[in-house]
């Protein structure tokens, strides 16, 4: 059974890096928005970035890239905005070092070999490292969904929450990478990202 540890430092008051724009680094700018809606700045991937990852990963990222995190809880509420006869997707990336290294949490909709995993980028193309998974992400157009991801680096322990934050949909155990970059987006779909807060302990 999978059980989910406190992490070691949560001392520091959380971050809120939507406030800050000009901390986000896009591959493709035009792709992106970040402003305010209804009062709450908004991070928005509008449409498809144009850019080709070196590996197979995410098509579609958004990098916080002014701090490095070790063990941390992050917190967002996300909106998938696209709905096809595909498999639809948000993705949260973390320990980011370089575009070709990194985690991300992939929220599909469906569980199968690639989506609905949490996958490790290590100069290669993207590998499911997925220890337990619910059946998929219960994405519902027009609605604001509440996300967590736990990282904790001391373990290796990845825990991800999808609305109900007691019971997570996405667990992982690995210590390939313990440090970096944190991003938002989606592997080749599209949506929004709000209220983004992260606490924990930096580099």
């Amino acid at each position: 059974m999978f059980v989910v540890s406190a992490l070691p430092l949560l001392a520091a008051d959380p971050v809120r890096p939507l406030d800050t724009p000009a901390d986000w680094t896009f591959a493709d700018p035009a792709a992106w928005t970040l402003k305010p809606e209804d009062g709450r700045v908004v991070l928005t991937l509008k449409q498809q970035q144009n850019y080709k990852p070196k590996v197979r990963s995410p098509f579609n990222l958004a990098w916080l890239k002014t701090t490095e995190w070790k063990s941390f809880t992050l917190t967002v509420e996300g909106q998938l905005t696209k709905f096809d006869a595909g498999n639809n997707d948000l993705c949260i990336a973390f320990a980011g070092q370089d575009d070709t290294r990194f985690y991300y949490a992939h929220l599909g909709e469906k569980a199968d070999a690639n989506h609905h995993q949490i996958h490790l980028v290590d100069h290669a193309d993207r590998r499911p490292i997925t220890a337990t998974r619910t059946e998929g992400s219960p994405w519902q157009p027009g609605h604001w969904h509440r996300l967590k991801l736990v990282h904790d680096t001391v373990t290796g322990k990845i825990t991800v929450f999808f609305d109900n934050m007691e019971k997570p949909v996405l667990t992982a155990q690995d210590k390939t990478l313990g440090h970096g970059w944190i991003g938002l987006g989606s592997f080749d779909d599209l949506g929004k990202f709000r209220n983004l807060q992260i606490q924990g302990e930096r580099k």
